[in-house]
């Protein structure tokens, strides 16, 4: 038993890099959080712990067809999204402004201000979205399995170009708003003179070196001789007297600016130094990787090292088909165009790999331990293949290793908690993966004639520190040796879109199973 733990130990410790983010395949796995490690047995245990296709009077034969998809949206992008979406009247308001000589007011300033700070935030590490999808074809006849598994995940991260973002023609540009007419000196109402003088003090929060002034007015100024951040405040309050703009409208920017005003003024200054909005490369780049094992696997019992130990091996060969796009959204409007662009730039290879796993049946080895205690540990793609990039490079999918426990307090009810011991990354780049996963399964009748299993669970990535909860459900029919399941999964942090309150993280699996 040292030997064999010392062996595993040498295997784990340099898969603490990264790895894929591991994909919860069947709907028995995603009804309990995605916790099955120890609890691994039938058709699919080849995936989650080939230890568990050993053979036992409770271990079923037979064949198993899961399939599964979940869409998550990362970072808040979808929030964020939205509220630059709520932005854009007020952007084509301050550029149609700017390119007419017309005026702006003061809400359409401390939106523009907004909306820099938005722009930032989509380039924050983190951001994006990912869908992924597995499906597949799972025999195990005694201790032996043979499945052809797909994992496929496609990402989207977005880059905002902060510099190119002049509404004008660029930084020197002669385009301007117009305050010809309208006074820089302070209000003469005192209500609108106090607002303009808040207003000024906001600008400065945002930049003291007047960059808002240059960036709006471009080299043909503001028609009222603006040249500074006092001149712009007394101008707008001014502009809002005049035109029956309440002063509060004053304030309302000025608070705007001043909490955005961190995030926004590095924006600020690159646009002056940058080109103009028609210039814009923003863009989305989509990455999708799909890994298709045809795999074997076996099961030895080590009653000889300990009773209740199980050892099991995959071998595998992986066809990885790789595949990656730019999508320039500012010059092509054509979104279909990403996706089919992104599969004709594909790349597909074939590579070896193999995947190992221990379970230990504590109740074997001390008939007295409570509650049939079970451990279990997998380690996928332990000689971490390569596979050929569209850009000629190679793409290693790094070794996964993930612990389990399970208990069974009864013999219709289990309940499992797995916990990935690598930092898994995913498609979406600086979002990282590491899931904590529990969950429970209590058997109706739990006969083979006729059984109605009920799922539950949670799963929470460790990886990352705002990530919040996500919860699963599952049931089933199981008649005779026909077995149906379904499953699902919802996220407890919620996103905006269309300003709908909607999950950051669903996903749904079904299966279908002839098991005896």
């Amino acid at each position: 038993m040292k030997k064999l733990i010392i062996i595993l130990s040498c295997i784990a410790v340099p898969a603490a890099l990264s790895a894929e983010q591991w994909q919860v395949l069947g709907t028995r796995p995603m009804g309990m959080g995605g916790a099955f490690v120890a609890v691994a047995q039938g058709p699919i245990a080849q995936y989650w712990n080939p230890a568990g296709l050993v053979k036992s009077s409770a271990n079923v034969s037979g064949m198993e067809l899961p399939v599964g998809v979940s869409v998550e949206m990362t970072g808040g992008i979808m929030k964020n999204a939205s509220e630059i979406g709520d932005m854009a009247s007020q952007l084509t308001a301050v550029q149609n402004a700017q390119s007419t000589g017309g005026s702006i007011t003061p809400q359409q300033a401390g939106d523009f201000v907004k909306t820099m700070s938005l722009l930032a935030e989509m380039n924050d590490t983190g951001k994006g979205a990912m869908v992924e999808a597995n499906a597949g074809v799972n025999f195990k006849f005694s201790k032996v399995a043979l499945s052809v598994n797909n994992f496929t995940a496609v990402g989207a991260n977005p880059y905002i170009d902060v510099n190119n973002l002049n509404l004008g023609n660029g930084g020197t540009s002669s385009s301007s708003i117009d305050f010809t007419g309208t006074a820089t000196t302070a209000p003469g109402d005192p209500t609108y003179a106090a607002a303009a003088s808040t207003l000024k003090t906001a600008l400065d929060t945002l930049s003291a070196s007047n960059n808002l002034p240059q960036l709006l007015c471009g080299a043909g100024g503001c028609g009222a001789s603006i040249a500074n951040n006092t001149d712009l405040a007394n101008a707008l309050a001014n502009y809002a007297f005049t035109n029956s703009i309440a002063a509060s409208q004053l304030t309302d920017a000025a608070s705007t600016i001043t909490q955005y005003a961190d995030s926004a003024a590095p924006v600020v200054a690159g646009a002056l130094t940058g080109g103009s909005y028609a210039d814009n490369t923003s863009n989305l780049t989509l990455a999708a990787g799909s890994f298709t094992e045809i795999a074997a696997g076996y099961a030895w019992n080590l009653d000889k090292w300990m009773h209740g130990l199980s050892l099991g091996a995959n071998l595998k060969m992986i066809n990885g088909r790789l595949a990656s796009n730019t999508f320039q959204f500012m010059q092509n409007s054509e979104t279909g165009d990403a996706f089919k662009d992104m599969m004709e730039n594909s790349k597909s290879s074939w590579a070896p790999a193999a995947d190992l796993g221990l379970l230990w049946d504590v109740k074997q080895t001390y008939a007295k331990a409570p509650l049939s205690p079970k451990i279990g540990l997998v380690m996928r793609n332990i000689n971490s293949p390569s596979f050929d990039t569209p850009a000629g490079g190679d793409y290693d999918l790094d070794r996964q290793v993930r612990l389990g426990f399970a208990l069974n307090p009864a013999k219709f009810w289990t309940l499992a908690l797995d916990m990935d011991l690598t930092k898994n990354k995913t498609p979406v780049n600086g979002f990282d993966s590491r899931q904590l996963a529990m969950g429970t399964e209590i058997n109706i009748f739990n006969r083979k004639a006729f059984n109605i299993p009920l799922r539950a669970g949670i799963m929470k990535n460790l990886a990352e520190k705002d990530s919040k909860m996500a919860y699963t459900l599952g049931t089933g029919l199981n008649m005779l040796f026909m077995h149906f399941d379904v499953s699902g999964v919802v996220s407890s942090e919620r996103t905006t879109l269309d300003d709908s309150e909607i999950p950051a993280k669903v996903g749904v699996a079904a299966s279908f199973g002839l098991l005896f």
